[in-house]
């Protein structure tokens, strides 16, 4: 069993090895070894100064961590995936993420292309990526809710939030971000568990 995360949360830029130790918090929020201690980093889709698809990682958790793997906030339990190109234009989205907590938004492009995204490591360009603006007047994403999964309205994940910004969208607050759950789980060659 693993978590399913961006390359630069759990993998640092592609500076932590395999087996690099992972801590539930995160040291940023105050998660210390080895008390916090969950898992190893598994698996890694290096970042690269070329056309990058996707910014993941897969945490492995250690045998006895409980977890549950369904429940998406306060929404519901995930009930699979979906591919964007499913989705009706504009379709409602939802995610639950580590700063902004549970909210909405509706999709405003799928298939962007040259979305180009400030790292520790440079600007990196991504293709193929779903662009979301958040609902209201609500942003629908902000800094450290990098890693959360993207559903639609039937709990179906759609996406991996990677990336956002605080200029653009009707409502202004920003656009946000996401590689296509597809994409990213056939990067990593793993599968959901719902």
């Amino acid at each position: 069993m693993g978590i399913l995360s961006n390359n630069h949360v759990v993998a640092n830029e592609n500076d932590n090895s395999i087996g690099t130790l992972i801590c539930q918090p995160g040291t940023l929020d105050g998660g210390v070894f080895p008390d916090d201690e969950i898992g190893e980093l598994g698996k890694v889709v290096k970042l690269k100064f070329g056309t990058n698809l996707v910014d993941a990682a897969v945490a492995d958790l250690y045998e006895g961590i409980e977890f549950d793997s369904v429940s998406i906030g306060k929404l519901g339990d995930l009930a699979g995936q979906a591919s964007v190109f499913d989705l009706p234009s504009k379709a409602t989205v939802h995610k639950v993420g580590r700063t902004t907590g549970q909210t909405s938004g509706r999709i405003t492009a799928f298939d962007i292309d040259n979305v180009r995204v400030q790292y520790d490591m440079g600007v990196l360009r991504f293709d193929n990526q779903i662009e979301i603006e958040g609902a209201g007047t609500k942003a629908f994403s902000d800094s450290g809710d990098s890693g959360s999964l993207i559903v639609d309205d039937q709990l179906r994940a759609i996406g991996l939030l990677f990336a956002g910004g605080n200029v653009g969208g009707s409502n202004g607050k920003g656009l946000t971000y996401a590689n296509p759950i597809e994409t990213v789980l056939d990067a990593l060659k793993v599968d959901l568990l719902i």
